[in-house]
């Protein structure tokens, strides 16, 4: 009876262990994506000079934008390390095949003394190795979930401000602006002004139009190639 119980018991703990990493899982991935994506919003909206504070972004969106980013990342990295595993394992299939040596090939002195240290040493060298593996971990998580949706952000936004549509606001008073719609809170339009660019940066300039009294929203006329192979006329409006 007490050999069957534990039998049973087993298989229920192992759900439970799982229950728990996936849940550890899941937890981790969202806090990654979200951290991500605000780092990247974040540093969008502070190039265009406008206050992310007051756009009223949603934790949906932060962590859809933080998803795709980190996803891009790790499927490059995947890319890369795939094609560099094959080209290796090519080379290696390539290469010919060598004779193992007779005799065992001792290792430098240098390196013999510090294996001996190390061996000597070994609750210090425990410490040491793991505090650089947490340090080099902390440091690569910074550098994907902080500093690359950061550049992209800035990037994006540079971009963004280079090649947006201009639109004309016209407000019940007659008064009038040109730029480019590149935010919209509750109360407030964000309008970028583009000044200058060239091959040394871009200038420009962000202006916030309050909603009230805002008469009409027109953009300039658009072109997008579109072919079709029974090339039908276009109707007019």
């Amino acid at each position: 009876m007490t050999d069957m119980a534990t039998q049973d018991a087993s298989p229920k703990r192992l759900r439970t262990y799982l229950r728990i990493e996936a849940t550890l899982f899941i937890a981790s991935m969202i806090g990654a994506f979200t951290l991500s994506g605000y780092a990247y919003l974040e540093k969008y909206y502070l190039t265009m000079d406008v206050a992310i504070e007051r756009l009223g972004i949603g934790a949906q969106e932060i962590l859809a934008y933080g998803a795709a980013r980190f996803g891009s990342y790790i499927g490059a990295l995947a890319f890369g390390m795939a094609l560099v595993g094959i080209v290796a394992f090519l080379l290696l299939l390539l290469e010919k095949t060598r004779e193992m040596p007779g005799e065992f090939q001792p290792l430098p002195k240098w390196i013999a003394h510090v294996l001996k240290r190390a061996i000597e040493n070994r609750g210090i060298a425990v410490c040491v190795g793991s505090i650089c593996i947490i340090a080099g971990l902390v440091i690569s998580a910074w550098f994907l979930l902080v500093r690359l949706p950061s550049n992209d952000g800035r990037s994006a936004a540079l971009k963004q401000a280079s090649e947006c549509v201009k639109r004309r606001v016209v407000y019940a008073n007659l008064d009038q602006y040109e730029g480019c719609q590149v935010a919209e809170s509750e109360d407030m339009l964000y309008l970028l002004q583009l000044q200058r660019c060239d091959k040394s940066g871009v200038a420009f300039r962000t202006l916030q139009l309050p909603k009230q009294g805002l008469k009409s929203i027109t953009t300039e006329t658009l072109f997008y190639p579109y072919e079709r192979p029974d090339a039908p006329e276009c109707s007019k409006s």
